[in-house]
């Protein structure tokens, strides 16, 4: 059944036997209840540093670049970054997957050939998998001296302490994951609510993990110890957020992971609507395929480790599509013709009440996030406004999940386009669901229902915030064009035109 489909299977049971509804929009009231209340508990959680022990030797450890159609002078970035890093016993093996254009990987390869006998290149052409399948093809090509390894995304420009910083903090046998925050180094004040909106994941829910022990992986600047990585099997390739699965897996091995809050790379946001969306869809639905995982961990790990997890892999969800489509419902229900009975009124105070929910708690939490930071509350407000633009993908992929679907691995695009993706093309679902809510403000006027109007005219905010999201991401395009540009100007001689 198409997700669609079912929206409007919801609206028609709303408007014409809401008895029905009823009960599934009471237990969805709760369960986000529930979730928000733990959020914002947790992020009232004071900051921490896990220890750290120096080590009497420097171990072993491999480097792995997955790419899969990445400009080539960004990935060039990211090699010589590692190329300069202040540690001595490590590799790099840079994996590409599936690219069919040999003009963008021919001269990664080139360039690798440049750095020395530290690194080396790889290219492979239909490998399943995605980017967990390139991530367990090249394990089994690294050194035999190798104790630990570090998955750096391509975009991403690591400082030359990284290894230095990281591998200290292996302080216990148990620790099998070391992981970094994300960040990002194509944001500027025009397009700061976007970063704004990714920080918020480390600052409440990456910060929390010490406390609860529950450390997830993030996919990049994480390092994590060899022997764990094959006990459990390597990465699942049937996993759209192969490194959250592979964090709950470390869990159910016996071993754990810590969260060092101090950033040593600088990778790139999306450019456009699009890119943005199908990432943040990815994460949405990887997580919910995670959430399996969980439930059967229950009772395997400890309580609060379970509790904890829980939070992580609804960071990205919203439990939103119930409540949007029984207030969708009520453009109908206004007319005459129907009688409003008790149970409508029921179906309207749980799925208001839903909404309400959520906005409130999110907000909450970007005031925290942001509470040390100049003007906090109107970026607070900002970075609010972006998540809430989200609202659609981020309710429609743990049903897409629930009802089997199954969806590829889309890379987030780091190609700047010519044209940006219109509006229309990547947000047609948010503007005309937008539309009917003000058409059911429209009709609330009129046949005298302030209340209703009230709750149309929010519900038609959140779903519209996506212009804004659209306006606010669109400075990233110039920005990043500029770093291209000074990529392409440093390794011109290695591309081919």
């Amino acid at each position: 059944m198409g997700i669609s489909l079912f929206f409007i299977i919801i609206l028609i049971v709303s408007a014409f036997i809401p008895k029905y509804v009823v009960i599934f929009l009471a237990l969805n009231l709760f369960a986000g209840l529930f979730l928000s209340v733990s959020q914002i508990i947790i992020s009232l959680i004071p900051h921490s540093k896990p220890k750290s022990c120096k080590k009497k030797s420097q171990p072993f450890v491999s480097i792995l670049v997955p790419a899969y159609n990445e400009p080539p002078e960004i990935l060039m970035q990211t090699l010589e970054a590692l190329a300069k890093l202040d540690y001595d016993q490590f590799e790099v093996l840079v994996i590409d997957n599936n690219t069919r254009d040999k003009n963008i990987w021919k001269p990664v390869e080139s360039f690798v050939e440049t750095l020395g006998n530290k690194f080396r290149f790889f290219h492979v052409d239909k490998l399943p998998g995605f980017k967990a399948g390139a991530l367990n093809y090249i394990l089994k090509k690294i050194d035999n001296k190798t104790e630990y390894i570090a998955i750096i995304d391509a975009d991403y420009v690591v400082e030359n302490k990284f290894l230095k910083i990281a591998m200290p903090f292996f302080s216990e046998d148990k620790i099998a994951l070391v992981q970094f925050p994300q960040q990002y180094r194509n944001c500027n004040a025009k397009n700061q609510s976007i970063s704004d909106e990714y920080r918020h994941f480390f600052e409440i829910y990456m910060n929390m993990a010490n406390h609860l022990d529950c450390v997830p992986s993030t996919g990049t600047v994480s390092v994590y110890k060899l022997n764990v990585l094959n006990k459990i099997g390597g990465f699942r390739g049937e996993a759209l957020t192969e490194d959250a699965d592979v964090g709950l897996r470390i869990y159910e091995s016996g071993y754990r992971g810590i969260y060092v809050d101090q950033p040593v790379g600088y990778g790139l946001m999306p450019y456009d609507l699009e890119s943005y969306r199908k990432q943040k869809w990815r994460w949405a639905f990887g997580n919910a395929q995670s959430l399996k995982t969980l439930f059967m961990l229950f009772g395997k790990i400890p309580f609060r480790t379970w509790i904890g997890f829980l939070s992580h892999l609804t960071a990205w969800q919203q439990f939103l599509f119930l409540p949007f489509a029984a207030l969708a419902a009520f453009p109908v229900i206004l007319h005459p013709a129907i009688p409003v009975t008790s149970y409508h009124k029921q179906v309207l105070i749980f799925a208001s009440l839903a909404i309400f929910i959520t906005l409130t708690a999110k907000m909450l939490l970007f005031l925290v996030t942001l509470r040390k930071q100049n003007n906090f509350i109107i970026r607070a407000f900002k970075a609010f406004v972006v998540h809430m633009g989200m609202s659609l993908v981020y309710s429609e992929a743990w049903i897409a999940f629930a009802f089997g679907k199954k969806f590829g691995f889309e890379r987030t695009n780091k190609f700047v386009i010519k044209k940006i993706p219109s509006l229309m093309k990547n947000s047609y679902g948010e503007i005309i669901l937008g539309s009917w809510y003000l058409l059911g403000a429209v009709a609330a006027v009129w046949w005298g229902k302030p209340i209703m109007v009230v709750a149309f005219l929010i519900a038609a905010s959140v779903v519209f915030s996506v212009f804004y999201v659209y306006w606010k991401i669109k400075p990233t395009k110039e920005y990043s064009k500029k770093i291209l540009a000074e990529a392409e100007l440093r390794y011109g001689k290695f591309l081919l035109k």
